[in-house]
């Protein structure tokens, strides 16, 4: 059963950057599961997060239906958009650098994790010594400025993007 699927454009990069695929499923679980979205999308209770909603066929969010359990068929669409109120979604291109002590840490995806923000690595080098990624950060502003503080106190550099990017 082909699903449709769409992101608004400050969650393309949970697609993949695109702003719409196709996938097979039977419920809306199982279309994130397939997508291997889950992680980004559910809480570690299973509940979808709160600043996400997931909305079938330009109807109902999921969360008054039957929540992830909520049955897709053959056609339908499932659109993901950005639940977070209180400011304009940015997104912020960045270039951080690792240290040799940092380099070994998850820093990315602790931000993944601790900050309302959707993290797409575009551009990565990394050795033992040193580790230079180009990074775009998306979400509410003032979460995305925290996610970048989390980041200057832990001691990675960040610098702006301003040239050689490639889109």
């Amino acid at each position: 059963m082909s699903i449709t699927v769409r992101a608004g454009a400050a969650l393309k990069s949970l697609l993949g950057g695109s702003q719409e695929v196709q996938i097979d499923g039977t419920t809306v679980g199982e279309v994130v599961e397939r997508l291997s979205i889950r992680e980004r999308l559910c809480d570690d209770t299973g509940k979808l997060r709160r600043h996400f909603n997931i909305h079938v066929n330009d109807g109902e969010d999921i969360r008054l239906l039957q929540g992830l359990d909520t049955p897709v068929k053959d056609g339908d669409t499932l659109t993901i958009l950005s639940a977070i109120a209180g400011g304009a979604d940015v997104a912020r291109k960045l270039w951080l650098t690792f240290s040799q002590e940092l380099v070994g840490k998850p820093l990315i995806w602790e931000v993944a994790q601790k900050f309302q923000v959707v993290t797409n690595i575009r551009q990565a080098s990394v050795s033992k010594d040193v580790g230079i990624v180009g990074l775009e950060l998306s979400g509410e502003e003032d979460e995305v400025r925290r996610a970048i503080d989390f980041l200057l106190q832990a001691g990675v550099s960040v610098e702006p993007v301003e040239r050689d990017v490639v889109e």
